[in-house]
This record gives C-alpha cells, structure tokens and sequence, in this order.
C-alpha cells in the first residue's frame, strides 16, 4: 500500500523542486530550439542556421565523422568488453573479483585523462612507445588512435552491462546446454548471447552516444589532425563570438539533439522487441568453467591487457609528471619540478582546485537533496504524473554535455523573464549546468533507497502525528543516508574533473581542474608537465572517491 502523502504537506518545498526541474531540465532545451529556429527579425522563422549546417561542407564533414567514430568505437568496445564478461563471470578464473574491479575502473576516469596519457605515449616527435618502437612507428593523432583512445574507456559501458546480466542469467539453460554435449564456446553462442543481447545492444549503443557526445577527447586528438567531430565543431563556432555563431553551434546542436534522441529511442524500441522473461525461479549457480591448462596464458593475457588499458596510460602520465623534458629517458630527467611549479608558482592552480572543490560540493549537495526528493515524490506519494519527474531529470543526462551546455547559455545569457539576473560567464551557470546534468544519478541512486523503506514505518509515523517534515527527518533521511551519500559522491565525482560544459561555459577567472589541464594541454604548457601533474590529481581524486563510495554503500555502488 502506498502512502497517500500529497505534495501540498509540503507546498514551498516541493513546489519549489518542481519549478526548478522544469527551469533546468526542461525550458532551457525549449530555448534552444526557439531560437535557433526562430532567429530572424521579430523572432520570425529563420533556417539559415540549419542551411548553414547542411551546405557546409566542415559541418557535414564533421557529422560523418562523428557516425563514423560512434560506429567503430562501439565496435571495439563490444570486442572487448563480451570475452572480457565471459571469462569473469563463467569461468574460474583466478582473482575475478579483482580484475572485475581494475577493468572496470577506467569507468570512473574521464576520457580526456585517457587521451592525454596516449599523447605521451604515442606522439609521433617524442612520445615514450614511439622512442621504443622507432620514430614514425605510432602517431596518435590518427582516426585509429582517436577511436583506439575512446574505446579503451567507453568498453566498460558495454562490460557493466554484460557482467550484470551474465551474473543474472538463469544458469538452468546453461547447464541443460553442458549436459547435452555444447561447448563452452556453443553455449555462449546460442544460450548466453541470445539471452544477454539487449544488454549487449544497448551498451553498444550507449558507447557510441557517449562516443558521439565527447569533447576532450576529439580536441587533444582529433583537432591536431583536422579530425572535427560534431563537439568540437559546437565549440569553435560557440567561441568565434558572434551572434551567428552562436546560432550555427545551435543549429548542429539540433542536429546532435536529434541524434542522441534517435539513439535512446532506438535503444528502448530493442529493449521492448527483444525482452524476455525467465518462468520461475532462478536456479543455483552454473558451475564454472575450468580453465585447466589455459588458466596461466589467461591470467597473462588478462594482466596484459590491464598493462595496456590502464597500467600503461596511467605510468606514462606519471614519468611525464616527473619529467623536465618529456620523452627522455634518463635519470637526471627525473625531478618533482613539475608539481613545484604547478603547485606554488602558478596562480590558476590554487583558483581551479578551490573552484573545483566548491562546485563540486555545492552541485552535489544540491543534486542529492533535489533528487531525494524526486525520488520521494516518485516513490512514496500518489501524486499523479509523478513519473514525469523522472523523466525530465533524465533528459539533461541523455544528451551530449554540448548541447546542454548551449542551451544554457541561449536561456540564461539574458535576464530570464525580466527578472532574474544574466549568469553568462559566472560560476553560477556553471553549477547550474553541473545540477543539471549530474541530478538523475541522485534521483536513482536515491530511488534505490525509498524502494527498500517499507511504506508502514511512514504510516506509523502519521498515525502518531509527524508531519511530513518530521517523517522525513526521523525516519526517511537515517534509513537513506547510505544511499544519499552514495549519490553525493556519484554527483561529485564527474563535476571535480568536468570538462565538456566547463569549456563553454568558463570565462576569465573561471578556471576549474578540468579546463586548467585542457588549457595548459592545449597550449600553455610546451613541458607537458603541468597538464599531467593534473592528470594525476584527478586519476588519484577519482579512485579515492570510489573507495569511498564503495565502503559506504557496501558494494552496492562503485566499481
């Protein structure tokens, strides 16, 4: 029985958290499509942006390239991540839990980290494999290396996924198969890839939304060799300042928002034609597979592959941190004079990490109390239409950071309705764009927790005469806090290292971690140092949040 709790128990608060909702999640997407639509004089109808997108040759060249890239990283990712899946949940492979873990660990590292560390390793003048291998044996800045770099990060889309149906699976149907005679390759052919192939499509396709709606890795790779993906097209016209450009990165931002529409659409039409459902219980556990003599070349191979995913990205951002000279290697090379100078004699440093920090706590602070009450509305009310809550939370979420990122700036450049002031180029826009993006892995992660609070505990305590107010503190938020913790840190830990909407968004002074090591990538650090000192500082952030998370929500969230 559910509670019969109304949103007028609580009429400031949850009115409150519906305007904003509607604010963020949904009137800013409105905006861009009015204006970029309806750009003309008098705000009549004006398709010159969308003639600009579909006659320019850099633009369609752009869009290509993205179908291109998604298309192969999607690919790779799923050659990867399916045997990968197979050998940690069916065989006995030794240390599964642990290898579990470390793969799926770049996960929580952005992409941009990955393709920075690659820059190091293969750059074709002096990156550290190129010296092993000889002078024009790799070069990064190639469609191969773009599309290598994100799927060594966006294969654990596919790999979650997989590893969470294949530990579901009913394991009578495999053990049936076994004892019929199948292979172990057979049974994976025709019982477990049948079975797994929504989960299989749907983080291929994920992979290759994630892969279409990147920014750093696209402009450290791909811009160096005149590889524009629809991303860093968004963001050169956004920056040539002009009111036109600002209307034709509006106008390929359409076109990006139709894109990653198409994709989620597509994805739940697969899940809806492809589901299926197991009658009656799920058996005990299939015994595993014995890898017997292929146990030791396995366990090479697996440990191989760690090496090259994350081990050797992650030392090659180490001896460059480490390095006065990048590439060479000697011992006198070796010195902590990147972290002196980035720590103690650059200003910006101090200025990024400090607004980082604030951001970061302030996003997640913010996103986890709205989202606990999304959640609350969702779960433990009859309001009606309380399901679109959630969906208009998702809707940020599911669309490319630079499309959220422009629609912002078209909604709050100005004063909004005449009354609230311009946010363009202050650290409020940025947090409003991290709230919103970031609020619905609170409005989960919190939803996770209501729907495990037996609704009698809030029937008792009206019965007993707590307002609604004294329900949520007495009993709700005591019985949530492991889930609202979790979601604080979910939150917080991709707004620390941001870096799609932050360099749209950021103007002078406005520097955070993210947008400092692009900058200092990009252009103001010939060293290298500096942006890996950075690198660092966010790889070692992101892994000790992860512990943190996993230790409070005892394995239920984290990697």
């Amino acid at each position: 029985v559910r509670m019969s709790e109304s949103l007028l128990s609580a009429p400031v608060v949850l009115g409150l958290g519906v305007l904003l909702l509607v604010l963020t999640c949904v009137y800013p997407f409105l905006t861009l499509f009015w204006k970029v639509l309806f750009s003309g004089p008098d705000q009549t109808l004006d398709l010159e942006p969308l003639l600009y997108v579909v006659q320019n040759r850099s633009t369609l060249k752009a869009i290509s390239n993205t179908l291109f890239v998604s298309l192969a990283t999607s690919g790779i990712s799923v050659l990867l991540a399916l045997p990968l899946a197979w050998l940690m949940t069916q065989t006995d492979l030794p240390k599964a839990s642990l290898f579990r873990s470390l793969y799926c660990l770049p996960y929580a590292i952005p992409p941009y980290i990955g393709a920075i560390a690659w820059i190091y390793l293969a750059n074709p003048t002096n990156g550290f494999l190129t010296q092993i291998f000889g002078q024009g044996s790799l070069n990064i800045y190639t469609y191969p290396g773009l599309i290598w770099v994100m799927a060594s990060f966006l294969y654990t889309f596919v790999l979650l996924s997989l590893l969470s149906t294949f530990d579901r699976m009913d394991s009578s149907l495999i053990e049936a198969a076994r004892l019929s005679g199948a292979s172990p390759l057979r049974v994976l052919g025709q019982i477990m890839l049948p079975l797994a192939l929504p989960s299989l499509l749907s983080g291929a396709l994920l992979v290759g939304l994630a892969s279409a709606a990147s920014f750093g890795v696209p402009a450290l790779i791909g811009s160096p060799a005149r590889i524009f993906l629809m991303t860093t097209k968004i963001y050169t016209l956004q920056k040539m300042g002009s009111l036109n450009g600002i209307y034709q990165a509006g106008a390929l931002s359409l076109v990006l928002l139709v894109l990653a529409i198409a994709v989620l659409v597509f994805n739940q039409a697969l899940n809806r034609r492809l589901s299926f459902q197991m009658v009656g219980g799920k058996a005990a556990r299939a015994s595993l597979i014995e890898l017997d003599r292929w146990k030791g070349p396995i366990i090479i191979m697996m440990i191989s592959g760690l090496f090259v995913l994350f081990v050797l990205p992650v030392g090659g951002v180490l001896l460059t941190a480490l390095s006065r000279v990048p590439g060479v290697w000697s011992a006198d090379n070796f010195s902590l004079a990147n972290f002196g100078r980035v720590f103690l004699e650059m200003d910006e440093t101090g200025r990024a990490l400090w607004n980082s920090l604030r951001l970061g706590v302030g996003a997640a602070t913010a996103a986890t109390l709205l989202g606990a009450l999304i959640a609350y509305i969702q779960q433990k009310t009859r309001v009606r239409g309380r399901s679109l809550l959630e969906v208009m939370s998702a809707i940020p979420f599911s669309i490319p950071g630079t499309v959220v990122a422009l629609a912002l700036i078209m909604t709050f450049s100005g004063r909004l309705f005449g009354v609230l002031p311009s946010l363009y180029n202050t650290l409020a826009l940025l947090w409003l764009a991290y709230v919103t993006k970031y609020l619905n892995f609170s409005v989960r992660t919190a939803g996770d927790g209501f729907s495990q609070i037996h609704d009698c505990l809030g029937e008792a305590a009206r019965v007993s005469g707590a307002s609604w107010f004294q329900s949520l503190r007495t009993i709700w938020m005591p019985l949530l806090k492991p889930s609202l913790v979790a979601a604080w840190f979910l939150v917080f830990m991709p707004v620390f290292s941001e870096l799609t909407m932050t360099v749209m968004l950021s103007g002078p002074g406005m520097e955070t971690v993210g947008t400092l090591l692009f900058q200092l990538q990009e252009y103001a650090d010939v060293s290298g140092g500096g942006a890996a000192v950075l690198a660092l500082v966010i790889v070692m952030s992101v892994t000790a949040v992860n512990v943190i998370v996993k230790t409070v929500s005892k394995g239920k969230y984290g990697l």
